[in-house]
């Protein structure tokens, strides 16, 4: 009967133990999850080591070795294409048309019959001058052989006015040859026909004392070669001259360039726009593009290859000069420079610098010379060329 109680108290003492167990491990994790004293005043010391701490009262900037690269100084415009040759083709001889053998998008050879026109009238007046000529011409003769037989018969005066007289008639006739012939239309150079305006059994009027009334049969482009027409403004009227490099292209060509060289100018400015007419010649064997299209051209006005840049963000203007800012010896140092070529992107360095030099292009807003500071590479985002928005 004594055991009983005994085993009572073994077990209350094992529970209490327990308990006390288990307060100590739930202590330790919650110790251990507790952060150090002054953990937060050691951060810094941690991110920074002591090696490459900022100097007292020093300036964070970013900085970029100047650059070698090719620099131009571009103007771009909107431009007109024109074809090489056009002509508007009318009959010079009336008369109904009897044939036409092309159409709209055709392309001829020069000297290619392109229609006829019946005309009786006027080979009718051709038959007749030549029979008059011809009796002219045998009067004529008859009287000189009269007149190296027997000049006391006849005068040398009517052989001469016969002679006069079958001269005038053979003119007549050539004139009526002519007339006859302008009855067919030729092509008068190779191209593509880009409109016609008749059909066969019209009535065509003679466009010869006025086009006016007269309707046109044919108009004819040559497309092979392009006239590009660009209006240059005065400011760089001077520099668009003969030779200058051109680049053109096209929104419906994407990833297209066609390059030339500017051909001709008017070299006088038009009065009421104050620009340059200047005048591309491009080829167009594959006939990409076509005459009336709207196009951008590019004039590379200047070009300096290899030059030493850096972009316009690292530059310090002053009333009366330019400087930048470099990074020597954990210093800034201000630098005076000189400057050339700008394409929007980057600035050519003519004067005040070197390669390998670190120049402060971020940072450099309140920078003054000899001010401590802390450089590190540039992360500015590449620029794209400056452009005119047509």
């Amino acid at each position: 009967m004594e055991l009983v109680p005994r085993r009572t108290g073994h077990l209350k003492l094992l529970g209490f133990a327990g308990i006390a167990g288990i307060l100590l491990i739930v202590l330790a994790i919650v110790f251990l999850k507790e952060p150090a004293p002054n953990a937060t005043d050691q951060a810094p010391e941690i991110k920074n080591p002591s090696p490459t701490d900022r100097p007292a009262g020093a300036i964070s900037v970013q900085v970029l070795k100047p650059l070698r690269r090719d620099i131009a100084q571009t103007l771009t415009l909107p431009a007109n294409v024109s074809p090489w040759y056009q002509a508007t083709l009318y009959a010079k001889t009336p008369g109904y048309l009897k044939w036409i053998g092309f159409d709209k998008g055709d392309t001829v050879k020069k000297g290619q019959l392109l229609a006829e026109i019946d005309s009786p009238e006027v080979e009718q007046q051709f038959r007749q001058a030549e029979a008059d000529y011809m009796i002219k011409q045998i009067t004529h003769q008859r009287l000189m052989n009269v007149w190296k037989e027997n000049p006391d018969v006849i005068a040398k005066q009517d052989v001469d006015v016969a002679e006069a007289a079958a001269k005038g008639a053979k003119h007549v006739m050539e004139n009526r040859r002519t007339l006859l012939a302008y009855t067919k239309v030729y092509a008068p150079f190779s191209g593509v026909i880009t409109a016609r305006f008749a059909d066969p059994g019209a009535l065509i009027q003679s466009a010869a004392a006025s086009s006016v009334q007269a309707v046109p049969l044919f108009t004819l482009m040559d497309v092979d070669t392009l006239r590009v027409y660009v209006s240059v403004p005065q400011e760089a009227a001077l520099q668009a001259k003969q030779g200058i490099p051109a680049i053109i292209t096209c929104r419906e060509l994407p990833g297209r360039e066609f390059r030339a060289a500017i051909t001709r100018t008017t070299n006088a400015l038009d009065s009421a726009t104050r620009t340059l007419l200047v005048e591309i010649d491009l080829p167009n064997r594959d006939h990409q593009l076509q005459p009336g299209m709207f196009v951008t051209t590019t004039l590379i006005l200047k070009e300096h290859p290899q030059v030493l840049a850096l972009p316009p963000a690292a530059l310090v203007t002053g009333a009366n000069s330019k400087s930048v800012f470099i990074a020597e010896g954990g210093r800034a140092k201000r630098v005076p420079i000189k400057t050339g070529l700008d394409d929007g992107v980057w600035i050519e360095i003519t004067e005040g610098l070197q390669e390998g030099m670190d120049v402060v292009v971020v940072g450099k807003s309140g920078l003054t010379d000899g001010q401590a500071i802390q450089a590190s590479p540039s992360t500015l985002p590449a620029g794209k060329p400056a452009s005119q928005k047509l």
